[in-house]
């Protein structure tokens, strides 16, 4: 079961289905009164088994962590997605370019990033070397010797935390929400605000396909 919360004018807890999923709504209303209630709703929906929700904003989500409520992790998303965020970041493309994976520790998402950066650029180089199976996978699948070949990457992908900044990024890893905003288009969720939170929840329930999603803009954050 998800949850979903939001700021309006009276606290209230409701059951709601967004894009086919059911969510606990609970709308936090203003002063110290009513942000006892908030506490309180938190504290059943935590019991009716609410572990993940979708926050429109932060003020919720330190009091709602200490119920065991988080909001829903986006790097799966942003993964389906990678080939929109290179087209938003490279909007020239990669063709004949190369391209720089931090790999991180997730073998499966390492060799899915891998696979949409080889069907765009000319060069992959691997961050950290010596990734002996992935390289080989590389140059059996796409004829592709990993490394930059003398060539200065044109975009840097991050699975894992990224050490600092960089001008042309694409971020994927745990603190990826906090390196860039990335905003969407998705038809079909009414009066619901089209937030990356929500697409996470509902692409992680089995009810969206990435396909019905597509990247509008990605932002850095500072």
């Amino acid at each position: 079961m998800y949850g979903y919360i939001r700021q309006g004018r009276r606290t209230a807890l409701t059951r709601e289905t967004i894009g086919g999923v059911p969510f606990w709504v609970l709308t936090a209303g203003q002063g110290r009164l009513r942000r006892r209630g908030v506490r309180r709703r938190l504290r059943r929906m935590a019991r009716c088994g609410v572990k993940t929700a979708v926050f429109e904003d932060d003020a919720w989500q330190a009091a709602a962590a200490k119920y065991g409520i988080r909001p829903p992790p986006v790097q799966a998303l942003r993964l389906c997605k990678l080939g929109e965020l290179l087209d938003c970041v490279c909007p020239r493309g990669l063709r004949g370019q190369a391209v720089r994976l931090h790999t991180g520790e997730d073998g499966a998402a390492a060799r899915r990033a891998a696979q949409v950066l080889a069907r765009r650029a000319r060069y992959v180089a691997l961050e950290p070397s010596g990734q002996t199976g992935l390289e080989r996978w590389l140059l059996a699948q796409y004829g592709l010797a990993a490394g930059c070949c003398g060539h200065t990457p044109a975009v840097t992908v991050h699975l894992g935390p990224a050490p600092e900044k960089q001008d042309a990024a694409v971020y994927l890893g745990p603190d990826c929400a906090a390196r860039q905003q990335v905003t969407y288009a998705a038809p079909g969720l009414g009066p619901w605000p089209v937030t990356e939170q929500l697409l996470a929840a509902l692409t992680a329930a089995g009810q969206w396909e990435p396909s019905e999603i597509h990247v509008v803009s990605v932002t850095s954050r500072a």
